[in-house]
C-alpha cells in the first residue's frame, strides 16, 4: 500500500486545512477566470495578473494576512515578480537555463505543482462530504476500539542525535532525564518530554503509531522513528486503556472532526497512489527498495 509521504503530506497541507477543499476565486486564479492579462511587461516579456496572484499567495498563504486586496501588497509582489525576470532573462542569456542542474530543479517543481494540482482537482471534483465522515465515523466506532497511552517522547532532528540518546536509555538512563537534556521538543525540555494521554487514531503518521502500539507498559522503542517532525524515541509510562466514544459525528468536538477529516483525505490519497501504482511500471535501482516500502 502506498502510504501518503512526508513530502505528499506537505503537498497536500493546504487541502487538508479546509473543508471540501474550498478556495475563494480571488484566492485560486486561474487563465479562466484572470485570463494571461499582462499586468507588466519585463524586456517583452509578460508578467500576467495570475503572476502577481500567486506571488501574494506564495508570500503568504492567508488571504485575510497578506491583505489581498492591498495595491501595496500587489505592488510589492510586481516588484519582487520583476526582479525574477530580470534574474533569469539574463540566465537565459548566459546559458545557464540549459544546464542540468537548473532541467533537474525544473523537472522536481514540475512534479511536485502537478501532483498538487492533481490533488486539487481530485477534490474539487470529488470533495469529502459530512455524509462520508459520519459514516467513516459510525464503522470506526462500531469496529475499532479506540485506546490511548501516556507516553513521553525525546524528539531530535538527526539520526544520529537519536543515536546518542538512545545510547543513554540502553545505559539505563532514565527516560525523562535523558529527554531533558537531548529533546528539541520545546515543551518537552521542561517536563522530561510528557505527552500525556495520547490516541494513536488521531495522528496520521503510521510510523508514529505502529511504534507507539508495538510497546508495552515500560516499554521504549529500541529504534527511532522517523517522521516529517523528525527522529523520535518513545517510552510508554501507562496504558493502553479504553476512550469512550462519542455516540454520533455530531457529537465530535471540532478538533476531532478535523482529525477524522484529515484521515479520511489521507485515505483518499492513499486508495488513489495505490490505483496509480498497480498500472505503473517501476524500473531503475530503487524501484525494488520502493515496492518493499509501499508494502
Amino acid at each position: 500500500m502506498f502510504r501518503l509521504t512526508p513530502a505528499l503530506f506537505v503537498a497536500a497541507a493546504s487541502l487538508l486545512a479546509a473543508p471540501a477543499f474550498s478556495q475563494s476565486k480571488a484566492d485560486t486564479a486561474t487563465p479562466s477566470d484572470s485570463g494571461l492579462s499582462t499586468d507588466v511587461l519585463v524586456n517583452g516579456k509578460s508578467i500576467s495578473r495570475n503572476h502577481v496572484q500567486l506571488m501574494l499567495t506564495s508570500i503568504n498563504p492567508d488571504p485575510s494576512a497578506r491583505g489581498a486586496g492591498s495595491e501595496e501588497a500587489r505592488t510589492a509582489a510586481r516588484q519582487e515578480l520583476v526582479t525574477q525576470e530580470l534574474l533569469a532573462q539574463e540566465a537565459r542569456r548566459k546559458g545557464l537555463d540549459k544546464s542540468a542542474a537548473v532541467a533537474d530543479q525544473l523537472d522536481y517543481q514540475e512534479r511536485a505543482i502537478l501532483s498538487r494540482a492533481l490533488l486539487q482537482d481530485y477534490f474539487e471534483k470529488s470533495p469529502v462530504t459530512t455524509a462520508e465522515l459520519k459514516t467513516a465515523y459510525e464503522w470506526n466506532r462500531a469496529n475499532n476500539k479506540i485506546v490511548e497511552y501516556k507516553i513521553r517522547q525525546i524528539l531530535v532532528a538527526t539520526p544520529d542525535q537519536a543515536a546518542i540518546a538512545l545510547g543513554k536509555l540502553d545505559k539505563g538512563e532514565d527516560f525523562a532525564a535523558v529527554a531533558k537534556v537531548y529533546t528539541q521538543d520545546p515543551g518537552g525540555q521542561n517536563n522530561g518530554g510528557d505527552l500525556g494521554w495520547f490516541r494513536p487514531d488521531i495522528f496520521i503518521d503510521h510510523h508514529f503509531t505502529d511504534a507507539l502500539t508495538s510497546l508495552k507498559k515500560g516499554e521504549y522503542t529500541k529504534t527511532p522513528v522517523k517522521t516529517r517532525f523528525g527522529w523520535h524515541l518513545l517510552k510508554v509510562e501507562d496504558g493502553p486503556r479504553a476512550v469512550s466514544k462519542p455516540e454520533s459525528y455530531d457529537a465530535l468536538d471540532d478538533s476531532a472532526k478535523e482529525a477524522l477529516y484529515q484521515k479520511t483525505v489521507q485515505q483518499r490519497i492513499e486508495t488513489l497512489t495505490a490505483q496509480l501504482a498497480a498500472k505503473a511500471k517501476l524500473g531503475g535501482p530503487g524501484a525494488n527498495a520502493v515496492a518493499r516500502a509501499s508494502k
